[in-house]
């Protein structure tokens, strides 16, 4: 039996779109050979129970009503009577938090330091993966377009307002640390430069600025890493209600079709966006289950970014596993998983010998 812990919530304005996902996850858990046990992370404390899986229970949260519980190792610990009891022992994770701690490598350097294994990206990709501005550092430089941008310097206006003529508007302003489309504002001209700036920071570390594509598409593709095998799954064409790619377009759309999948474009450009994926995913070193987010305006690809933790953790892009299976796959990868920061201690004799004190003066 696998014991595995999934993780989610945590403080990050991505909250609610994480509590989604891991209601997904419970009720589509594969049972047999799997234990599944909920640990929702608020405010710095962990809680598990029944009920966890019905998304009301989190509006309002009523702590009470479930049981707190601390990871310490492998271990699970439960308190009771004021006292902290063992519970179970953890074979692995499933990380199902979205942005904040829970996907900027924190939570991942947390599992590692515990020893537990998990099904994604591990501290530098999530890291990397969260960090707007080093990503695109990265992939360009492993050969994958881009917009042109740049970080506004928040207590410089000018000078933010001078490399935004130099590119040109119209220009988008985004977190350069979030998600989900939020904090993310259009700039037609200088005159609403400052205030794009301001809803951007608001979201996040940060802030980037860059060149809006006119009349582009957003794709997206995933990569499913897996016992050293890369799956990539066919492009996803997001539909987009406005300018951009809202926060309401992708878990409030105002019809039943989010998107069209597969993607109606030509078969070579399907094609240039696996080959374009896989070159990210090997720049940014993903693991799990990662889904990398595109611009295509006629023959031009860009890469926009990338989500480590994608939400519903990206399964409906691969239909040929089915929900159940597809998160077997990542449970029981991960299960088997060494930890690559592992490494046991060396005695060096170091500490043997014995230290030399100072000479007194006589």
């Amino acid at each position: 039996m696998i014991n595995c812990a999934l993780v989610y919530g945590t403080d990050s304005p991505e909250h609610d779109v994480s509590v989604v996902t891991a209601a997904e996850i419970m009720k589509n858990a594969p049972s047999r050979g799997i234990r599944l046990y909920p640990l929702y992370v608020r405010g710095g404390r962990w809680f598990t129970g029944n009920g966890l899986a019905d998304v009301k229970s989190y509006s309002p949260f009523d702590p009470e009503k479930f049981t707190e519980v601390r990871l310490a190792g492998k271990t699970l610990y439960v308190y009771k009577r004021k006292k902290l009891v063992p519970y179970v022992v953890m074979d692995c994770a499933l990380i199902a938090a979205h942005g904040g701690m829970g996907e900027n490598g924190a939570l991942q350097g947390f599992l590692d330091v515990n020893g537990i294994p998990y099904c994604s990206s591990g501290v530098f990709a999530s890291a990397v993966g969260m960090n707007k501005t080093a990503a695109k550092i990265l992939v360009s430089a492993a050969g994958v377009p881009v917009a042109e941008w740049f970080v506004p310097d928040e207590k410089d206006p000018e000078d933010t307002l001078k490399k935004a003529e130099n590119i040109g508007y119209p220009l988008i302003f985004k977190p350069n640390s979030g998600g989900s489309s939020l904090g993310i504002a259009v700039s037609e001209s200088a005159a609403d430069v400052k205030a794009a700036v301001e809803t951007a920071s608001g979201f996040g570390c940060g802030v980037i600025c860059e060149k809006y594509i006119e009349n582009a598409c957003d794709v997206n593709v995933a990569v499913l890493s897996v016992d050293g095998k890369k799956i990539v799954s066919r492009p996803e064409r997001m539909i987009k209600s406005g300018k951009i790619l809202s926060f309401g377009d992708k878990y409030a759309p105002k019809s039943d079709k989010v998107s069209v999948f597969p993607a109606d474009i030509p078969p070579e450009t399907e094609l240039e966006l696996v080959r374009l994926a896989l070159i990210c995913a090997d720049a940014l070193g993903t693991e799990g289950v990662v889904r990398f987010d595109f611009l295509l305006c006629g023959k031009k690809i860009l890469f926009n970014e990338v989500n480590t933790v994608p939400g519903s953790l990206a399964t409906y892009l691969f239909p040929e596993f089915g929900t159940t299976d597809f998160l077997r796959n990542l449970i029981e990868a991960a299960s088997h998983k060494q930890l690559c920061c592992f490494r046991p201690q060396f005695d060096t004799g170091l500490l043997k010998l014995k230290p030399k004190g100072r000479k007194k003066r006589e």
